[in-house]
């Protein structure tokens, strides 16, 4: 099953939820974590054959760039998009097709597989790399590594450094090496024209938080996100890190200046609700104008377009720093 970034949040559906807290699952990046006993993987070698040291520390060939790749995390998916012709991708997470989570919606056609981690489907495909994360159910990555896939390994992907550390090791196993240095190299653009841009703004007070009532805290990619873009994350006053749960009587307790509010086709409903709330009117930030919807895909994944929703959500904040 896969997860997060977009990986996915699938990982949760292990795990007894329901209603709300279900439909959080599809959106939760950082929060969750990785399956213990193994490690991330490594690759060494300055060309092809080059060496993949799996998640059980087994170094396994690499003789040449992988043709038949699978992918059972949506953040790798759509790192994948951009690296990679889709031709050379024979497996994806059903989350790929996901229309309010997903930033590759469209990119891979039918041909392609979609999964939910079932161990013989991933074998029946023959691939020769399956990318996993750590929200992969622990018992089938030991029945894949048993079976000797090249398995590619990220488990915990919670700040923009780690995401481009993350896209320069799936691009060493591709053999796409340049075009994951640049791809890296355009993230780190965004956040240094964003903070040249925020340079002396005061900080705004801002809470990002799901209709459904949910917000983001300390360890998540999402935090990183409100702080560059010139905020002060609220929630981590609160002392939540990765997701937390958060009643309309714990915003009046905050007062956050400014609401970020992800958008998704079934928080729609939930916003719409909330407007009719007297409660959430009587909110400064409500009563300002300040709750600012924002794509969810662009600001719930651990893939290259979170910079994207990081200059969305900076100039949402602090619309004085990009003028027209």
């Amino acid at each position: 099953m896969p997860l997060a970034r977009r990986p996915i949040v699938a990982a949760l559906a292990a795990v007894p939820v329901a209603g709300a807290a279900a439909l959080l699952a599809r959106r939760v990046r950082g929060a969750v974590v990785g399956a213990r006993g193994f490690a991330d993987s490594r690759v060494e070698g300055a060309d092809f054959p080059r060496r993949l040291v799996d998640p059980a520390g087994v170094s396994r060939a690499l003789p040449r760039p992988p043709a038949r790749i699978i992918s059972t995390y949506l953040a790798c998916e759509e790192n994948l998009a951009a690296l990679v012709p889709s031709e050379r991708v024979v497996g994806v997470s059903v989350y790929a097709d996901d229309a309010s989570a997903s930033n590759c919606l469209g990119v891979y056609p039918p041909r392609v597989a979609r999964l939910r981690f079932d161990p013989e489907r991933v074998l029946a495909l023959e691939p020769d790399l399956v990318c996993i994360s750590g929200y992969n159910e622990i018992e089938s990555v030991r029945i894949l590594a048993a079976a000797g896939l090249p398995l590619l390994r990220q488990s915990h992907i919670a700040s923009f450094a780690e995401m481009t550390a993350g896209l320069r090791l799936l691009g060493a196993a591709l053999g796409a090496d340049a075009r994951a240095a640049a791809l890296a190299a355009e993230v780190d653009a965004e956040l240094a024209d964003v903070e040249r841009r925020l340079r002396g703004v005061r900080p705004v007070r801002v809470l990002y938080y799901d209709p459904l009532g949910y917000t983001m805290g300390a360890g998540t990619v999402l935090d990183e996100i409100l702080t560059r873009a010139g905020g002060h994350n609220v929630a981590v006053d609160l002392g939540v890190r990765g997701s937390g749960q958060l009643g309309l009587e714990a915003l009046f307790a905050i007062e956050p200046e400014a609401i970020v509010v992800p958008r998704y086709a079934d928080v729609v409903p939930a916003l719409a609700a909330l407007s009719g709330s007297s409660l959430w009117n009587r909110l400064p930030a409500v009563a300002a104008g300040r709750v600012h919807e924002v794509p969810g895909a662009w600001i719930n994944t651990e893939s290259h377009h979170a910079a994207r929703g990081l200059a969305r959500v900076a100039r949402l904040l602090h619309p004085e720093a990009f003028p027209a």
